[in-house]
């Protein structure tokens, strides 16, 4: 009887693999078994599988220390029918038994964006991106820096970025080893770079957007900016939960999916600063300076540049007096305000103070005591 014993990992992947043809199939720790489990919590002789007279395939306990249980269940199994495809714990091996007949999933179409994904493994791409990376970051801020362009402001402005994105790639690499998925840090790497390339080209249009735009497209910016950011974050997930974790299409996307809702969630939570005006303020969303053969639309005359900008200081101004006046008003009224009440208070210059009312008593009598 064909018999496929796989053992698997704390996540259900599949770590080994092994086909028998034969009656029997003895599992344990020791080297003269048919399954080898490398656990120390597996006795030299822990299990055996049996095939009896019916062709029903029983797993039997050998009188191991720590037993034989189905997953989630405490109860230790003495000897137990096996289904195809029953997973038992086996000390704390986890292994799942198949018969030589049993179904598999059909297969999945190797999509364009697996084969990216693999690409992004090969050493040469990731020298080709991280070149690349820098010749971009070079270009940039010599474009944008204002006055003299040195290396060791270049160096200091991109250093932490660089730091960032290896440990998180050195990161995913670490839980793909974890749960024993062999990731490939190469791939979680290269992925990274080409990520800040995306994101990096969504900036530079932003940018030149901004450049050329009026105020009125200010906000409409700034929703593009932010999704920006999601979509990045979203590739991110989704393309790490294949590299590190081989998750199937539609789980993958779930997660990302998921994922980018908590962060928006969390983003727009209420908020009661006493600086929400700022919000309304049309100015850009930062000051971008790029080089004038970019500019894509006129800038106008000076003319109606000047004439915008006085009118600008005008309105503050008839605002800052305005508020004066109101200041000058309130403090007007609470200082006539103020002035009767002390009036009512204070006896008229030269009057002779009245004695104060005696004690409240009998007859107006003074206090015992006092004569």
């Amino acid at each position: 009887m064909e018999l496929v014993i796989e053992q698997l990992g704390t996540t259900n992947n599949v770590l080994e693999r092994q086909k028998f043809d034969q009656h029997q199939v003895w599992l344990g720790r020791g080297y003269d078994n048919d399954v080898i489990l490398t656990d120390e919590h597996v006795d030299a002789r822990h299990a055996r599988l049996v095939f009896d007279g019916e062709g029903d395939l029983w797993i039997e306990d050998r009188g191991s220390i720590n037993g034989i249980r189905r997953p989630r269940h405490r109860v230790h199994l003495e000897r137990e029918k096996v289904a195809s495809g029953d997973v038992f714990l086996i000390g704390r091996s986890r292994v799942r038994i198949l018969l030589g007949d049993h179904p598999v999933p059909p297969a999945v179409r190797i999509r364009w964006s697996e084969i990216l994904l693999l690409w992004l493994g090969k050493p040469p791409v990731l020298v080709a991106l991280a070149l690349a990376y820098v010749a971009t970051k070079i270009a940039a801020s010599a474009m944008t820096t204002i006055g003299e362009f040195r290396w060791s402001q270049l160096v200091q402005q991109n250093l932490w970025e660089i730091i960032g994105f290896t440990a998180l790639a050195v990161a995913v690499y670490f839980l793909s080893v974890l749960f024993r998925r062999g990731g490939n840090f190469v791939a979680h790497l290269s992925l990274l770079i080409l990520l800040f390339f995306v994101a990096g080209a969504f900036d530079l249009g932003l940018q030149i957007a901004v450049f050329n735009a009026s105020d009125a497209a200010y906000p409409l910016l700034e929703g593009l900016a932010e999704a920006r950011g999601y979509l990045v974050l979203f590739l991110y997930i989704w393309s790490v939960l294949y590299l590190a974790f081989h998750l199937s299409l539609w789980r993958r996307t779930a997660i990302a999916s998921a994922a980018v809702v908590a962060s928006f969630t969390v983003t727009h939570l209420p908020d009661d600063s006493n600086f929400a005006f700022l919000e309304n303020e049309t100015m850009p969303m930062q000051p971008t300076f790029l080089p004038p053969a970019l500019r894509l639309r006129d800038a106008g005359p000076a003319e109606r540049v000047d004439a915008d900008q006085r009118a600008v200081f005008d309105a503050a101004d008839r605002a800052r007096e305005e508020l004066l006046e109101e200041l000058a008003e309130a403090e007007a009224a609470f200082g006539s305000s103020s002035g009767e009440a002390a009036a009512t208070e204070l006896p008229e210059e030269g009057a002779t103070p009245s004695p104060p009312e005696p004690p409240s008593g009998a007859g107006g009598a003074a206090p015992p005591g006092i004569e």
